[in-house]
């Protein structure tokens, strides 16, 4: 009995949790970027398949445009990446969630002494594929 029980709870317990909210999974992504993230792989488990799909279709025009290797484009990319999210302090406006579809809004205030004259923007969109995933990011600056 004791064994069957063993065998059980684990599954009873995983079951039992409660989903991560939409916001609460971007910013934690944005948590993992601004400390780095460190390889392609690492970034793309928060992304849809479409847009994991998208981003590779990119590699290949980065790289020719910028005479990179695969790796320098990727690094590149994850540097870019980190280094603007560095310079972002994001606070959440609205979160919706229609269904496997959640949309995001965040003022973003800049930490690293770029004012804008207007106020800067994310506006992020979810689907939910086994967990959360970002799909689309759009940013006002």
């Amino acid at each position: 009995m004791r064994y069957l029980a063993a065998m059980v709870l684990p599954f009873i317990i995983v079951g039992c949790q409660k989903e991560e909210s939409p916001s609460t999974f971007y910013e934690r992504y944005n948590q993992k970027v601004v400390s780095g993230i460190s390889t392609l792989e690492d970034d793309a488990r928060f992304y849809s398949s479409r847009k994991r799909k998208e981003v590779e279709s990119r590699i290949p025009a980065f790289m020719k445009k910028t005479n990179k290797t695969r790796e320098e484009a990727i690094r590149f990319y994850l540097d870019f990446s980190q280094a603007v999210a560095k310079c972002k302090k994001i606070e959440l406006v609205e979160e919706v969630i229609d269904g496997e579809v959640a949309h995001l809004t965040y003022n973003q205030e800049d930490v690293c002494g770029n004012t804008s004259p207007i106020q800067e923007t994310q506006k992020v969109r979810l689907v939910n594929e086994n967990g959360w995933k970002i799909d689309e990011v759009e940013i006002s600056l």
